[in-house]
């Protein structure tokens, strides 16, 4: 028999980044990764690094119109749309109008807490949405039976989380620190200033220290969510209010596996780069000084260990996370992996075995669908001004 063939779409950087590394994962499978276009499509440079270290590494993934979209999805057995919640039900539709339909599969690229209705509505055609620990499992598990949809949650592992058990702590002298932003906490433009004169005050009182803010993306260019005061450009303003000298903090872009090497620790506000700090043993920092709620994305760190100051940040106080937060919080133990759980779905799929997935058009749905068709069908210098005017807004 063939082997089984999955399609991952994405759409952005960071779910460019999601798809790669779980189809990395499934080497006996015949994987493909495109990318549906949109304002929210990467670089180049940003592709670059969502592919380094899988199958995809020295190569582009091609970017698709919604016209090209079902040639794409008609072969697959599986298709995973890595992608935001509007594309993924563009996808999805797409899909189960297909003669075979494929079977359909959903996730998140982070960490996924608090759990929203919006996420699940998206997805709501899936088969299958995919979690990333036990906590995620049981808190969409309740959402999407209070919401009375009809959709498995399999419970995998982040697919760039390479530790098989608990992660043991790297003893490394600390070298370097580095900052992960979030795009969209905190919000205020005050608040990211403050981060990042702390940060310069750190490499000021310790210049033995590479002190380093790593970006998602440059000012104006495409990311998942929208930046309204992006670190570069705040940077950029207190260099020339002379508040910083400018030479304390570096700032790059690229894959973070470049820089979570031992000797280093990281800090952030919530960010999934937390995780992968975790994973390689380093010690972490979750700033706690503008709250901790789900509002702001950190909440899933509680009883981690892991959240302290501005003020820890400047005596270096990193931590290392509490076992019982790691069992529950994306470290367990994982008996199936991804690639098995999702073989009877494929099997289905290619048997023909599968059952209709159809709903009637959300009014919701049927509002946004032009405006999703637009952005995704725009003529490329237009699509240069959508950019802009997000970035704007």
């Amino acid at each position: 028999m063939a082997p089984f063939r999955i399609v991952a779409i994405a759409d952005s950087d960071s779910y460019l980044k999601f798809a790669c590394a779980t189809l990395e994962t499934m080497s006996g499978w015949d994987r493909n990764v495109a990318i549906l276009r949109s304002p929210l499509r990467p670089t180049v440079e940003q592709m670059s690094a969502a592919a380094e270290g899988t199958f995809l590494q020295g190569s582009l993934p091609p970017v698709l119109t919604p016209s090209t979209l079902p040639h794409t999805l008609a072969a697959a057995d599986v298709v995973l749309s890595a992608a935001t919640g509007p594309v993924t039900e563009e996808v999805f539709l797409a899909a189960s109008r297909l003669e075979r339909r494929p079977a359909l599969i959903s996730a998140l690229p982070g960490v996924a807490l608090p759990a929203t209705s919006k996420a699940l509505q998206y997805r709501s055609l899936g088969d299958a949405f995919i979690t990333h620990s036990h906590a995620e499992c049981r808190s969409f598990s309740a959402m999407a039976s209070a919401e009375g949809l009809d959709q498995t949650m399999l419970v995998s592992r982040l697919p760039f989380l390479r530790s098989t058990s608990f992660p043991e702590p790297v003893t490394n002298a600390l070298r370097s620190v580095v900052f992960a932003p979030q795009a969209k906490v905190p919000l205020a433009g005050e608040e990211r200033s403050l981060i990042l004169q702390r940060l310069a005050a750190l490499s000021r009182r310790h210049p033995e220290l590479d002190v380093v803010v790593k970006l998602r993306a440059w000012d104006g260019e495409p990311q998942t969510h929208l930046e309204q005061h992006p670190y570069d450009r705040i940077w950029a303003s207190l260099i020339s209010e002379g508040a910083v000298a400018g030479h304390e903090l570096s700032f790059r872009t690229g894959p973070m596996s470049q820089l979570l090497v031992p000797g280093a620790a990281l800090v952030t506000v919530s960010s999934t780069a937390a995780l992968e700090a975790v994973d390689g043993g380093l010690p972490v920092l979750v700033l706690n000084d503008f709250g901790v709620s789900d509002e702001l994305l950190n909440s899933v760190f509680n009883g981690s260990g892991l959240l302290g100051s501005l003020d820890d940040l400047s005596r270096c106080a990193f931590a290392h996370p509490a076992k019982s937060w790691l069992r529950e919080n994306y470290f367990h133990h994982q008996n199936v992996d991804l690639a098995q759980l999702l073989e009877s779905y494929a099997a289905r799929a290619r048997a023909g075995r599968l059952e209709a997935r159809t709903k009637q058009p959300t009014a919701r749905y049927l509002q946004g669908r032009l405006r999703r068709r637009l952005r995704t069908a725009l003529p490329t210098p237009l699509l240069h001004v959508a950019r802009r005017m997000r970035s704007s807004v």
